[in-house]
């Protein structure tokens, strides 16, 4: 399997892309160059050897395969997983892809590049963490970061023509009195929808590390920015080729589908007091799929044991994540606040009631 390098062609340096010029730029002489024009050089047409013969890290905690890469640039060996497909040289710190990783049956149709920086996403995880007034101090130190990576997550995209047919019991009610009684009247009718609709770009993370329903909070994604995939875009960033084959993912993009397809033609339906689903049958009239590449920037934290996951959206700056309660600041913040709502209550009720 063939390396591709990217280092400056000025200065020796390690290229990557530029979030914010959206070019391939060297951080020591400066040099930018087009995506396009870029040309990797000291490429290796190192094998990725299997790491069972060379060290005593074969496979990775959770079991995946290790592999051992030949920078070309210095020679030093590049550990990485069997999915892995973009990585640094942990010597010469120099920007590699695995170029058969996204290369025939695995190339990418579509990337949308990162258009955040690592210091954009410190400073949403800062303010983030600042917004929640009841989580551990300890999270607003950077240095409790494990680790932030960029990381192109590979998705499968889906585009689909789905059909639907729903009956719905709704009913109508009128309410009346006279001078004895309360009198109501309920009407029943028989509510009918059918029809199609067509859908794009419904995504489905196609890496078996990333969290679905982490992935799926990172969302929308704007696709009027996505572009035909080119390997520099991946140049200082981590990425990964799909591990969930495109016929494993489709169920769940079709459920996506159906779950909307069922609210668009139900949100239709008005005028009633109240609507019950008799029958909401849905067919695929036809699907496509394309491969896309997502930015985004993973941070990890521990504390107390506990692994908590962060991620932000490396196009919208959409952060999502979960923080732990101190129980600490939790008294310290409503003990008081507490403590003068109920001397406010005796006062009333002492001078007033």
């Amino acid at each position: 399997m063939a390396l591709h390098e990217y280092e400056c062609p000025a200065c020796g340096g390690a290229m990557e892309f530029n979030p914010k010029t959206q070019k391939i730029k060297c951080p020591y002489c400066n040099s930018e160059f087009d995506v396009k024009d870029y040309v990797a050089n000291h490429n290796s047409s190192s094998t990725g050897e299997a790491a069972d013969e060379y060290t005593n890290q074969s496979t990775t905690e959770d079991g995946q395969q290790l592999y051992i890469y030949k920078c070309g640039s210095c020679g030093g060996e590049i550990l990485a997983t069997e999915s892995l497909g973009s990585t640094k040289c942990p010597f010469c710190s120099n920007n590699v892809v695995v170029s058969e990783k996204f290369t025939g049956e695995f190339k990418p149709d579509y990337i949308i590049p990162f258009k955040t920086t690592k210091e954009d996403a410190m400073k949403t995880y800062r303010e983030h963490v600042r917004s929640k007034k009841l989580v551990p101090k300890v999270f607003l130190d950077e240095n409790h970061i494990d680790e932030i990576k960029g990381v192109y997550v590979p998705f499968w995209l889906f585009d689909a023509t789905m059909s639907f047919d729903g009956t719905y019991e709704g009913t109508k009610t009128r309410t009346w009195q006279d001078s004895k009684y309360v009198y109501t009247e309920t009407k029943y009718y028989e509510v009918k929808r059918s029809g199609t609709e067509d859908f794009a770009f419904v995504p489905v993370d196609g890496s078996k590390e990333m969290p679905d329903d982490l992935m799926e909070s990172l969302e929308p994604f704007d696709h009027n920015e996505m572009v035909p995939f080119n390997m520099g875009y991946l140049a200082g960033f981590l990425a990964n080729k799909y591990n969930n084959p495109v016929d494993a993912m489709k169920p769940r993009a079709m459920n996506r589908i159906k779950a909307s397809i069922i609210s668009d033609f139900k949100a239709t339906i008005s005028g009633y007091a109240s609507l019950r689903p008799i029958n909401e049958g849905t067919g695929i009239v036809s699907s496509s799929y394309k491969y896309a590449m997502y930015p985004v920037y993973i941070l990890n934290t521990t504390w107390k044991g506990e692994n908590y996951l962060f991620a932000m959206n490396g196009q919208s700056g959409k952060f999502v994540g979960n923080l732990p309660l101190s129980w600490t600041r939790a008294l310290k913040y409503y003990i008081p606040i507490a403590g003068i709502a109920t001397l406010l209550a005796y006062l009333v009720y002492y001078f007033i009631i």
